[in-house]
């Protein structure tokens, strides 16, 4: 919780600082926009976690993260100075990691333990309050991406390798600002948290180990909107 509000303050601040400074620099001020209709653009930003392994009583922790960026399109309706939306994205990621654990510790001191997301999409609402141009946002909804990773062959049955790759359904929640440079065109900087859920390790044990947490992460994108 306390990530989520120095992030969301952070993305505030820099918003609100590109926004005075652009009302300073402009030689007439911005109309005033209307924030209902469509809209298309792009993202890009970083995406972060840990991810953890389990094996009896061991456990392995390591980070992944990586590159996030893709297309989103939603459609905003604006009553009084509140902004009800919704919108979808897809975005591809190289949000991955991987750890070898000298000395042993299984199940990642073999060949190690590996962790992958490289694609991701949401579906959301989003809730604002308008101030003119200025548009501070929350928005949660459903979450879809493809995760993939490997545990080390002796906690695996002794097989070559162990692991997971699937197309997972979860959630993700956030928060954001935008700021409409006019009625086409606005930028806009959000904080995004995903949770995709546990994947199933495949091994030939009975029950099967290793195991492994959720598979959720952060992110932090930047993106630019047209809008019809």
């Amino acid at each position: 919780m306390r990530l989520f509000s120095f992030l969301f303050a952070g993305l505030l601040s820099v918003t609100a600082g590109s926004a005075l400074a652009a009302d300073v620099v402009a030689s007439e001020p911005t109309a005033v926009v209307n924030w209902s209709g469509a809209y298309i653009g792009a993202v890009a930003g970083y995406g972060w976690n840990k991810d953890t392994y389990h094996y009896f009583s061991s456990s392995v922790d390591f980070d992944v993260n990586g590159f996030v960026g893709g297309l989103t399109g939603g459609y905003n309706w604006q009553k009084s100075q509140f902004v009800f939306g919704l919108e979808g994205d897809v975005s591809y990621a190289n949000i991955d990691g991987s750890v070898l654990k000298v000395p042993f510790v299984a199940p990642c001191g073999e060949e190690g333990c590996t962790a992958k997301v490289d694609w991701f999409g949401t579906g959301r609402a989003r809730v604002g309050y308008a101030f003119d141009n200025f548009l501070p946002y929350a928005t949660g909804g459903f979450a879809v991406g493809h995760v993939k990773g490997s545990a080390d062959a002796g906690a695996c049955a002794l097989v070559s390798a162990c692991g997971y790759s699937d197309t997972r359904w979860g959630w993700s929640a956030g928060a954001g600002v935008e700021w409409a440079m006019n009625q086409q065109i606005s930028l806009k900087a959000e904080y995004l948290h995903v949770d995709l859920g546990k994947p199933t390790i495949e091994t030939s044990r009975v029950p099967a180990f290793p195991t492994t947490d959720a598979i959720k992460f952060d992110t932090v994108r930047v993106g630019l909107n047209y809008h019809f």
